[in-house]
């Protein structure tokens, strides 16, 4: 599993920090209508992640991570090709499909194979791999487009889609099913994950997390660093790279160092990361090429420090509060919550960039953080004790 997520990781390195230039810049779609584009995506893992959950229950995580993994290459390849908002909408719709199905399935056999004491290390482990791979395909995606060469972004999505198509080869013949056989007693359905207050209020944190972090890191921070702070696209890739570069070297000994922590309070430290990112990014934003730069470079490391700790985190404490029977709907409820956030995300950074607000940008997104700081203490309260706690390390 760690082999394929680095596999297409590289993959999706080649095209994460271009998406949002690739259909403005080369494809001449206005900034408002890329981010409306963009969270067509986030739409449609919306709807499907509801389904695929039931479905990861019933047919195993293996056969819907199958699903997923051709979603997205299906998605990917036409994007390459996509020459009207129309056709990047549709493509999007696919990929977005494909992410629906693939998450909660790849959360569930991560869950399955693991006990409490390893998810965190097996967490780390997998966020690490997928950002080494996202690095390295970054670095070499830099160099391979060009906005004055619409067939090199052509490239590097033919380049994705087939990192998909080998991630499947592996997941067929090495994954096993990871199925959960449920007893008769035991509760299931989407009504087990409606009553757990606890665990709403969790997936509502992450789905801001995911809105005003992750989705601006990949849609209106790049197209507001190149279009206004003139920063070229190769250094994009540089950035994201850095980003990429800290997750790897850090990811395990952060984990190690917050072990003995409460969960919320690390919650509360990663919007506290974030909370640094965007002040500094608001710095960066006062400058222009080189030297923009090289400050968004310190924006990435700060912002990936958030990503270690939220990482090490809240994927081993869903995985916690989950009952097995009905495994797979949790981790489509917080796929649930990823999707929200790509939904609305890519569009209001889209408007923010686009409109009279774009110099407050900065200020905003760090006021959101100040906010998720105050959420992770509130959440303290409200997780049982006996999840919240880190788990005992034999």
């Amino acid at each position: 599993m760690v082999v394929g997520v680095t596999i297409s990781s590289i993959g999706t390195g080649f095209v994460l920090p271009f998406g949002s230039i690739y259909l403005h810049v080369v494809r001449g779609l206005p900034i408002p209508v890329v981010g409306l584009v963009i969270s067509a995506s986030a739409l449609a893992s919306l709807v499907f992640g509801a389904v695929g959950g039931t479905l990861v229950d019933r047919l195993g995580p293996r056969t819907m991570m199958l699903g997923g993994l051709t979603l997205q290459t299906l998605g990917f390849f036409w994007l390459g090709f996509s020459l009207t908002a129309a056709e990047a909408a549709a493509s999007m719709i696919l990929i977005g499909a494909g992410v629906g199905c693939f998450y909660p399935s790849f959360a569930s056999l991560l869950a399955a194979v693991t006990n409490r004491s390893q998810r965190a290390a097996a967490s780390s482990l997998q966020y690490a791999a997928t950002n080494l791979g996202i690095g390295v395909g970054a670095i070499i995606g830099g160099l391979i487009v060009s906005t004055s060469s619409p067939e090199s972004f052509t490239a590097i999505y033919l380049v994705n889609a087939a990192s998909f198509v080998l991630f499947g080869v592996l997941v067929m013949a090495l994954v096993p099913s990871g199925r959960h056989i449920a007893e008769s007693d035991q509760p299931s359905g989407y009504r087990v994950v409606l009553r757990d207050r606890p665990f709403l209020l969790l997936i509502g944190f992450n789905a801001v997390v995911v809105l005003s972090a992750y989705a601006q890191l990949e849609t209106s921070v790049p197209l507001y660093a190149h279009v206004f702070l003139r920063v070229p696209t190769f250094a994009l890739g540089v950035i994201l790279a850095v980003n990429t570069a800290f997750i790897v070297l850090a990811q395990l000994p952060i984990t190690r160092a917050v072990r003995h922590l409460n969960r919320s309070r690390t919650l509360g430290l990663s919007a506290g990361a974030w909370l640094l990112a965007w002040l500094w990014g608001e710095v960066a934003s006062l400058t222009h090429g080189l030297q923009a730069s090289l400050l968004l470079g310190v924006f990435a490391v700060c912002f990936g420090l958030g990503e270690c700790l939220l990482s090490a985190t809240i994927g081993p404490l869903v995985a916690d509060m989950a009952p097995p029977s009905v495994r797979g709907r949790y981790m489509a409820a917080f796929n649930l919550s990823w999707g929200i956030g790509l939904l609305l995300g890519p569009t209001i950074g889209g408007l923010v960039v686009g409109s009279v607000v774009r110099p407050g940008m900065w200020l905003l997104w760090a006021a959101v953080a100040a906010g998720l700081v105050l959420w992770a203490a509130r959440l303290g309260h409200w997780l049982p004790a006996g999840v919240n706690r880190p788990p005992l390390i034999g």
